[in-house]
């Protein structure tokens, strides 16, 4: 392989990795702590061993022993879930723990078969139970052949949330939350699906200039090529006057070398924006990003099916493959625009053709990743990515249209 495409490749791979593992190490193993089984058999370990205040805690139940445990929902039971806090160093009972409301919210019962584990969460009530920075725990009473078990959970560390993320929150989070809030208000059925698309579209609208400048800038750099393999020619052993007569054809050329990464880096936080809101469902534990004029609405309306999808899960089967099928079409679609572009002008050799080589290597490889993407994270993130992309094709097909009705193209052809 090519040196150049070599380099290029492993360039990709890592930065793609790094976004990638990023999102995955903050989701499942940022600070997790692994379950160690206590005597009685049974362990309630945190999924992550440290929380910002807003963010859902999941706790990993384990049942290591020879017998049918049960957990009756304290909404059924009251005492089968008592919740503390350390102040100092004694546990005192969380007074937002009381799960009143059982009638409007409600906290799931668990069986766990022998040698069976799962996820338990308090989606419902953990907005007035985790309001305070510390060190949180529960104990639950479990019911079994051999009697009533009353497990603690290790210990949960709550923090405040610092400057980045409440910046974040403020500009991305809280205004992408309250708009998917009112579109879920306002649509047939309160459909998460169907007000996901809504507010991806307002997104890819939003941006559609910043977008439509950066896909011709990435045209133009492609129709430049035989001029940048001409300055590599004359000053290919001077690289610091290669630099600079590149940048000057650039400036000549009113062209931004940089331009065309900005549609990926304008939709990074949109996307980790939607990925936070969604990723652990529309429930009680995200008002707090509520504005006043939505504070009276009621989140429990959501509907996360739609159409074969639960968007609060991941999708391993259909979704992935139609994220990744459209990722290819639009690569393929970006290819097509680039032989049409710059064929004419020179044959595909040297720096075009290792351009066209890159772009062949992307065409296998970024949809792929993606549909891994999709298949990892809930399927309301690979709702967006799916619209998002179908959008840029369209955006692609508009701006491969007015190319080729552009003056100089048309003598080309």
């Amino acid at each position: 392989m090519n040196k150049k495409i070599s380099e290029f490749l492993k360039s990709f791979l890592v930065w793609f990795a790094i976004f990638y593992l990023g999102m995955w190490a903050y989701s499942s193993f940022f600070g997790k702590k692994e379950v160690v089984a206590s005597q009685e058999m049974i362990t309630i370990a945190p999924e992550r061993g440290s929380l910002t205040l807003g963010n859902l805690a999941r706790f990993k139940i384990v049942n290591d022993s020879q017998e049918l445990i049960r957990f009756i929902s304290p909404c059924e039971k009251p005492g089968s879930l008592v919740i503390s806090r350390l102040v100092n160093n004694q546990k005192v009972v969380v007074s937002g723990s009381s799960f009143e409301n059982c009638e409007q919210k409600k906290v799931e019962s668990v069986e766990l078969s022998p040698g069976t584990s799962r996820f338990f969460s308090l989606k419902d009530f953990s907005a007035q139970i985790f309001t305070e920075s510390g060190s949180y725990s529960l104990s639950m009473k479990f019911e079994a052949a051999s009697g009533v078990k009353i497990i603690e959970s290790e210990s949960i560390e709550y923090e405040n949330p610092g400057a980045f993320r409440r910046l974040f929150r403020a500009i991305v989070s809280k205004p992408l939350f309250n708009l998917l809030v009112f579109f879920i208000e306002k649509s047939p059925n309160h459909s998460l699906g169907l007000s996901i698309i809504i507010l991806t579209i307002l997104v890819r609208l939003a941006l559609f200039f910043p977008n439509q400048k950066a896909m011709k800038s990435q045209r133009r750099l492609q129709q430049l090529q035989p001029k940048i393999e001409a300055l590599r020619a004359k000053y290919g052993k001077n690289q610091q006057a290669l630099a600079l007569k590149t940048m000057e054809l650039y400036k000549t050329e009113k062209i931004n070398p940089m331009s065309s990464c900005l549609p990926m880096l304008f939709q990074m936080p949109f996307l980790l924006g939607i990925y936070f809101v969604v990723k652990d469902g529309l429930s009680e534990h995200l008002r707090f990003l509520l504005y006043p004029f939505n504070q009276n609405v009621d989140l429990a309306m959501v509907n996360s099916d739609f159409l074969w999808l639960n968007l609060e899960v991941p999708d391993i089967m259909i979704l992935p493959l139609l994220v990744g099928g459209s990722q290819f079409l639009a690569v393929k679609l970006s290819m097509v625009a680039a032989k049409k572009t710059t064929i004419k002008k020179a044959p595909a050799e040297g720096m075009a053709g290792q351009m066209e080589q890159m772009q062949k290597i992307m065409l296998y490889v970024l949809p792929v990743m993606l549909g891994v993407f999709t298949a990892t994270f809930p399927a309301a993130v690979g709702i967006y990515w799916l619209t998002s992309t179908l959008f840029g094709i369209f955006q692609q097909k508009l701006v491969n249209w007015q190319l080729e009705r552009m003056p100089e193209v048309r003598r080309k052809n």
